[in-house]
């Protein structure tokens, strides 16, 4: 198959972001990056994974988009908005532009944004973004995953050189093409609900909750965050979701999750858009969340919020 020829532009680039723009160059894709701030000209980054090192470069966005351009954003939930309102400022947007967006937890948002050619993306990829005693950019791929990317079936149907899905498919596998993420979304959020605070608020590695001990509210936590999925006629089960929940909790036993990584290094957590969102949904549809109530208290004792 001939590779599309898309302008991809990935913000930041953050970790997921990272890999992404890197699998991308290495599948012969056009590749710019529109920094956090504009210091530089052109970015660097570094790639490890468990058996080999990787450089890439690519340069900062020129404006006017072009008219192929796709965006790649990868941001914590709280930076979602902003991030989307950035991009509509830039010279050459329009609306058609197809937007790739990864991220945590639930985020509502404003009305003029649903309008855009957004495409969610879940991945299981784990990575963590640091730089070294150089202050280079490095991104370490610490757990190889499977992605799955909504499409509009209506595009789907008629397959084309600019096919965005089609090219990122090729160049980060495994990818699958999905019409509606909404469930796998829904499956995600309510594993990282369970993972991400208890693991922050108890400061222990994902694989700590495999214990007995931790069972009673581990099951508690998933039982609570699917009656709120099926109140937003999303249809998953208690026991699918608790099996999953101690799968990733296994793969990933020796990992620190991004929450408890936030917390040692002193950034904003995403405890709002993940036990907050499911806490509020709840209380809107009447399905109560007590247990999720009491671990969003004993986060925001021990850390303020």
């Amino acid at each position: 198959m001939t590779k599309a020829n898309l302008n991809w532009v990935v913000l930041g680039p953050g970790a997921i972001g990272g890999l992404i723009a890197g699998a991308l160059l290495e599948h012969g894709q056009s590749v710019s990056v529109l920094p956090r701030k504009n210091r530089t000209r052109e970015i660097n980054w570094q790639v490890t994974h468990k058996q080999f090192k990787a450089d890439y470069s690519a340069p900062v966005i020129t404006q006017p988009l072009a008219e192929n351009t796709v965006f790649v954003i990868s941001v914590k939930a709280f930076d979602v908005i902003q991030a989307l309102q950035r991009i509509t400022t830039l010279r050459g947007f329009n609306k058609a532009m197809p937007i790739i967006i990864s991220h945590n937890g639930m985020v509502e948002l404003p009305e003029p944004l649903k309008e855009l050619n957004l495409h969610p993306l879940v991945t299981t990829h784990g990575a963590v973004r640091s730089r070294n005693e150089n202050a280079d950019l490095c991104i370490e791929h610490r757990g190889a995953g499977r992605s799955w990317l909504e499409v509009d079936p209506t595009v789907r149907n008629q397959p084309t050189d600019f096919d965005p899905g089609l090219v990122l498919q090729q160049a980060f596998p495994p990818l699958t093409l999905e019409q509606d993420l909404s469930q796998r979304r829904w499956l995600k959020f309510v594993i990282n609900c369970v993972i991400n605070p208890l693991t922050a608020v108890h400061q222990c590695a994902n694989g700590e909750l495999l214990k007995g001990s931790w069972q009673e509210q581990v099951y508690s936590l998933v039982a609570e965050a699917v009656a709120v999925a099926s109140s937003q006629n999303v249809s998953l089960t208690t026991e699918e979701c608790y099996k999953e929940v101690l799968l990733v909790a296994k793969e990933t036993a020796l990992n620190h999750s991004s929450m408890l990584q936030d917390i040692q290094q002193q950034r904003r957590t995403e405890i709002q858009q993940l036990t907050g969102y499911l806490i509020n949904a709840g209380k809107t549809a009447g399905v109560a969340t007590p247990t999720h109530q009491q671990l969003l208290n004993e986060f925001q004792q021990r850390y303020s919020g």
